[in-house]
This record gives structure tokens, sequence and C-alpha cells, in this order.
């Protein structure tokens, strides 16, 4: 490794501090906490309703209450990487548009900094696919096809919902609008919480359900009973639904429109999709429901001294050249992963079979 062959390479940190990269979703469910080691225990059940206290006497020693049963979910914390590379050509490119004159200020920073956009989105994105399979489909699995320069799992990483939990649809989703009960189904997972103490605050879906729900005669008629009129002209919009649910003591919806780019091995194949699994609602008794574990990288813990690093919340930037080719190299990278303590309290409802729960 060699230091940048670029010298704006040098403002590398106050660049990234002031550049606003694409948004994503999981800080909204899985905030970053740092952790010291990269081994996690992830333990089940430890988030809760909390058991009230007796009234006693005076004089009288406290009640012993029992505690909530409690599993763990243990693990490694694995390392999520990737890097860009300006090549011989690149760097000529880049330096002929420095020295003609002609190239603006901001052609250059794209040149220079393209790279470090592309790193720190990547990884990113990978976060971003990891949290939004895992709310979705409740485990995370990782193939050829969607990590293809990375390792691929032999069983899933499941986070361990409990099975109780796991509901079908009355009737499928995507039967005929006039059969189908979605305001009857999010009527059964409250009660199935309410029994088990939770109060479930937001149902998770994509825009496929969404249309589902929206269509459903069901679903209609009780949003357009609430506006106090019978007649319905069009289908109701996500803010009309949401006052409905919202009346009516039931969770509101939040649409999940993401869209993440993955690559196959060998043939580099990409392929943009979300990563939200249609078929898959989930109720969640808050926005938060739990962490991205965010362990040391080594190189940033001994970092080499000719790489240039700078940091964006759990990922580390680094900007570095070779010689024999002559090259210039941007790497992103992560040690993290989606932690989901409040699991047990969280509920799944399956759209598109109405007997088992997949």
């Amino acid at each position: 490794m060699n230091q940048s062959l670029l010298p704006e390479a040098k403002d590398l940190g106050v660049y990234v501090q002031e550049r606003a990269f694409a948004e994503m979703l999981w800080p909204n469910f899985f905030p970053v906490r740092n952790v010291m080691s990269l081994s996690y225990e992830t333990l089940i059940g430890s988030k809760g309703a909390p058991v009230a206290a007796d009234v006693v006497t005076w004089d009288t020693s406290a009640p012993e209450k029992t505690r909530k049963a409690i599993s763990k979910l243990t693990g490694e914390i694995p390392p999520i990487r990737m890097k860009k590379k300006m090549s011989e050509k690149d760097l000529i490119d880049y330096y002929a548009a420095k020295n003609s004159g002609y190239a603006g200020i901001q052609q250059i920073l794209d040149l220079v900094y393209g790279d470090t956009d592309a790193c720190v989105d990547g990884v990113n994105a990978r976060l971003e696919w990891l949290a939004l399979k895992a709310l979705s489909q409740t485990y995370v699995a990782l193939s050829k096809t969607t990590n293809g320069g990375g390792v691929v799992t032999a069983s899933n990483i499941d986070f361990q919902m409990p099975t109780a939990n796991k509901k079908c649809a009355s009737v499928v989703w995507s039967a005929t609008a006039s059969t189908t009960k979605p305001i009857t189904d999010f009527r059964t997972v409250v009660a199935a919480a309410r029994l088990a103490g939770v109060k479930l605050k937001y149902a998770l879906m994509d825009v496929t359900d969404f249309g589902y729900f929206t269509a459903s005669t069901e679903t209609q008629n009780t949003v357009y009973a609430m506006l106090g009129t019978s007649k319905i002209t069009i289908a109701p919009t996500l803010e009309m639904a949401n006052n409905a649910l919202r009346s009516y003591g039931l969770p509101e919806i939040l649409l999940i429109e993401q869209s993440i780019t993955t690559e196959t091995e060998g043939a580099h194949t990409q392929t943009s999709a979300n990563p939200w699994v249609t078929g898959h609602v989930t109720f969640v008794p808050d926005m938060v429901v739990g962490d991205m574990l965010s362990g040391p990288i080594m190189e940033e813990l001994n970092p080499p001294k000719q790489v240039t690093q700078t940091k964006v919340g759990p990922i580390l930037v680094s900007k570095y050249s070779e010689v024999d080719p002559v090259a210039e190299y941007t790497k992103g990278e992560a040690n993290a992963f989606p932690s989901w303590p409040t699991v047990n309290s969280c509920y799944s409802l399956y759209t598109l079979n109405a007997s088992t729960w997949a």
C-alpha cells in the first residue's frame, strides 16, 4: 500500500462530513451500537412488557416474581467490504482533466470522490439489505446470487421469532378484493399481541401488499365508514388508511420502499430489487426494534501510515495506491450486523397463504 495519488484525498474527512449520502431505512429500526468484540450475544425476550409490583402491607417482604424465559442468539459479527479501483487510464484521464483548465471543480470532485460515494453507499446498501430481509422474513439467507463476492450460508440466520407470533391471512390478500379481510387480519394480530401484553404500533409492508390492502372491500368500507360516506370512488391513500387504522386502535402502516442492487459472482450480473419480501407484514411495538452492532475494524485500530482514512457512521473509508501496475483504490468496510432482542414482541403476518406461514 502507498499513499493516495490524488492530492485532494487529504480532504477526505471534510468531504464525507459534508456529503449527503443515499438515505437508508436501517438506522430507524437498528441504530448503531458500538461493541468491543466481534462475537455477539442477543438476549431474545430480554425486552418486553413490565410485570407490575404488588401492593403489600407494612413490614412485609417484597413478593418474588419469576424471571422471563430468555434465550440467546449468538454468533460473530461479519465484515462487510467493497473497494473501487481507478486504473492507469482512469488516473491519466483525471490528470488530463485537471491540467486542461476546462474541467470544473465539480468534475474534479466527481473523479476524486466518486469511488468514496460508491463505497459508502455500497456498505450502507448491504446493511439495508440485511435489516430489511431480517425484518420482513425474520431470517437472513446469503447466496452467490445475493452476496456474490462473499460468504454463503448453509442454513438461514434465524432471528428466532416465536412460532406463536407468526400468523396467516384469513383470506389470501391477492384473492378477489371482495373476499379479502386485511382489517380482520390486523385485528387478529393485535388481539394476539394484547394477550401477550404487547401493544403494536406499526405494520411494515411493501407497496404490493399495500395495494392488496387498499383494494380490499373490507378496507374501503372501514375507511369510508370513518369518513361518514358509503360511496367509494377511489382506493384510500396511505394517509386515509392510517387515519382509519388509528381511529380503530390498530397499528398504522409504514411503507417500505427501497431498491438495492446486488451483483452475482463471475458474470457480475446486477439485479435491483426491494429487500423487503412481499407477502410479509411485520408488526412492531416501536420503530426501534434493536441495534446495528458495530465491531472494531483492525485497519482502524492499526492504520497503515500511507493510507488516508475517515469514518462515516460504522463505515471506515480508506484511500491508497499501488505501483505495479499503478492504481488508486478506495475501500469501504464495516464489521456490523443487526441484533433484534425485541423479536418476541413483534409479529409477522403472511399474506400469501391462509394456513401455512412461510
